[in-house]
């Protein structure tokens, strides 16, 4: 019996296994949703200032958790929030107010973060 393992032994490999093939399909599922969520922002994205458009990217980090995805604007990174809320209107006497929604309030980042979401859901529910 010397060279057979034990019950316990033989659960704490299969149980490694199955948590490794389940690590890998929420990594692979998260690097798909990213990609998906940067191309819905591309395409509601304004042309707007300087290629605001043109600087979106994914960022995937390895945490001891698992791949963790960023999708940001590597050149206009403080314009995203400006474009996505109002923001305060200036002129050379002050203030007067924020911009009004449709006046430079372009919504286009939490829509697809929103459907990154379900696409993730749907991605670790169906096993692809």
């Amino acid at each position: 019996m010397a060279g057979n393992k034990t019950i316990s032994a033989q659960l704490d490999e299969i149980l490694g296994e199955y948590a490794e093939e389940n690590r890998q399909l929420l990594d692979d599922s998260i690097s798909k949703a990213s990609k998906q969520c940067k191309r819905d922002i591309v395409a509601k994205s304004p042309d707007g200032p300087k290629g605001y458009k043109r600087g979106w990217t994914v960022r995937n980090k390895k945490t001891k958790h698992g791949v963790e995805a960023i999708v940001c604007n590597k050149d206009h990174p403080g314009l995203t929030h400006l474009l996505e809320k109002s923001h305060v209107v200036k002129n050379k006497y002050g203030t007067y107010g924020r911009t009004s929604p449709g006046h430079g309030q372009i919504v286009h980042i939490e829509p697809a973060a929103e459907q990154a979401e379900k696409y993730l859901m749907e991605l670790l529910t169906s096993g692809q």
